[in-house]
């Protein structure tokens, strides 16, 4: 008899993890300038990208937190050289995942992400890719989660803080807004993200 009592209540722990899935999709816009000095000439460059993304959140009461997203962008870059500026194509996209813990009010998470950027001027191109290591904090505040991160914690380079908002509406719509800054003081690069989706 006592075994059949604790059959109902493990099921009934089971369902009182609220297992809650977000997608959104996503506006992208990321620029980036940096200025250097060689031979005695300044060189200057410039990059705005416009694109797309698209990210999935999926919350459990007291339970695993997994995140997914990907964004891809183009646009333009221009390389001057004192009073001379050279026009060229810009593309970049991002690919990134992360675990955590639901702890009530506190997620914490870590993750990884890939990067991969290209340049083209006058028909030379030039591309790069990286991957980086990442950890964060989602915060809860009754319908508002705010998400705090920094990305890149292995490269002094591409390192740079993130921060967040997530507003939940009663009819499971979403809204949520990103945006992001590098840490390096040679560079300066700004992210920002605008986001609809809805709860499932």
């Amino acid at each position: 008899m006592k075994k059949l009592l604790v059959l109902p209540l493990v099921l009934l722990s089971f369902c009182v993890i609220a297992d809650e899935r977000i997608i959104l999709g996503a506006f992208e816009r990321e620029t980036t300038e940096a200025d250097s000095t060689m031979f005695g000439v300044t060189f200057s460059a410039e990059s705005t990208l416009n694109g797309f993304g698209a990210r999935l959140y999926n919350f459990k009461d007291e339970g695993l937190y997994l995140g997914a997203g990907f964004s891809f962008g183009t646009g333009d870059a221009d390389l001057c050289a004192d009073s001379i500026c050279v026009s060229g194509d810009a593309s970049g996209t991002l690919f990134a995942g992360e675990i955590g813990r639901n702890l009530g009010q506190w997620t914490p998470f870590v993750g990884a992400s890939f990067t991969s950027s290209e340049v083209e001027f006058a028909g030379e191109s030039e591309s790069d890719e990286t991957w980086g290591l990442n950890a964060g904090m989602w915060v809860e505040l009754d319908t508002f989660k705010l998400r705090g991160a920094v990305v890149n914690l292995d490269d002094e380079d591409g390192r740079a803080i993130f921060g967040g908002l997530l507003f939940q509406m009663d009819n499971n719509f979403a809204v949520g807004a990103e945006f992001g800054m590098l840490l390096d003081d040679e560079v300066d690069g700004f992210r920002f993200a605008l986001q609809f989706g809805r709860k499932f």
